[in-house]
């Protein structure tokens, strides 16, 4: 269901499994453009991927699902990603791929301004981009899907709040920087929840990047500073490590609701370090992107007839509860494509 012009507040029940249809828009027929005698078949046609955080279990799942769909469609996929998040990291590994020339490219940053600039040239000259869980600010671009992060968030704060009875006291959100507005999206959508529907207080926000460190540090100086401390969110696995760090290091009490479900996270879900997650569909954002890109480059869509920018992905609430069970056994996050 794609919702680029409003948003739909959605009940939660306990443990509910929450979810938005992916429909990858498409031409019909008449609107495909066919394909140039002078393209080259399926098989000569190369499409690049680029992401950080390669050696992750949420990058190792997205990457399965693009493999998949890439040999179903017949293309080359050639995935490069960095270790790391930085910009930096990410730009140097994108300027190498695009001199390769790809004929598309499925491009996630997380940083949404600084690569308008990088791409400008690739996008101007018609090569399609298309981007999982990420998006230019620029909107040059064919089409993103990824999670509704802000109303993902919003719908987990109402949930936490419920679940587990946090009726006073202050809340924590550490997340990264503000050049990352898919994180601001979950930051500011668990933020908005708890002012518009509650009396607790929302400290400011703790800007600790993916640094389990520095996310360690932030929330045991917030515990220390603010014993009414109730509440911690964390908008990516890496704050989420180190705020789980710091409240079961302090033994306080404070409900700790995290994004993503990479191995260690369900772990420490199991333990107690998190009391839920917000899982994504990681699997499905790199199949539907693949085969999207794959389908323009075949000249089977034609990318002027797609108008949907965003196109939501599913997601889910995962609670001890839930988190065995078989509905939410897609949304636990495995780099291991068999």
């Amino acid at each position: 269901m794609s919702r680029s012009t409003s948003r739909h507040r959605l009940a939660l029940g306990a443990g509910a499994l929450l979810a938005t249809t992916v429909l990858v828009a498409s031409c019909s027929s008449s609107e495909a453009q066919p394909a140039a005698s002078d393209e080259a078949s399926a098989a000569d046609i190369t499409v690049a991927m680029v992401t950080p955080e390669s050696t992750g279990e949420f990058y190792g799942a997205m990457y399965c699902g693009a493999e998949v769909a890439a040999e179903e469609e017949g293309v080359t996929l050639n995935v490069q990603g960095t270790p790391g998040t930085s910009t930096e990291e990410v730009m140097q590994v994108l300027q190498s791929v695009l001199a390769t020339d790809p004929d598309g490219l499925l491009l996630t940053v997380w940083d949404n301004n600084a690569f308008n600039a990088t791409m400008e040239p690739y996008t101007s000259a018609g090569n399609p981009l298309v981007m999982p869980d990420s998006f230019l600010s620029n909107d040059e671009f064919v089409q993103s899907i990824r999670t509704d992060n802000y109303q993902s968030s919003y719908d987990a704060a109402l949930q936490a709040i419920d679940d587990f009875e946090v009726t006073s006291g202050s809340v924590l959100v550490v997340t990264d920087a503000p050049g990352n507005a898919v994180q601001s999206s979950r930051a500011e959508g668990f933020r908005d929840a708890l002012l518009e529907n509650t009396d607790l207080e929302v400290l400011e926000f703790q800007y600790v990047g993916a640094d389990a460190a520095e996310a360690s540090q932030a929330v045991t100086s917030a515990l220390a500073a603010n014993p009414d401390l109730g509440l911690v969110f964390s908008t990516n696995i890496g704050a989420g490590t180190g705020a789980a760090n710091a409240i079961r290091t302090s033994g306080a009490e404070a409900v700790h609701i995290g994004f993503d479900t990479a191995s260690a996270q369900v772990e420490e879900l199991r333990e107690g370090s998190y009391d839920a997650l917000i899982a994504q569909s990681p699997y499905q954002m790199g199949y539907e992107s693949t085969v999207l890109i794959s389908q323009i480059l075949k000249g089977e869509t034609d990318a002027d007839s797609i108008t949907e920018k965003v196109e939501w992905s599913p997601w889910a609430l995962v609670t001890q509860d839930n988190v065995d069970s078989e509905e939410i056994a897609s949304f636990l996050y495995s780099a291991d494509c068999s």
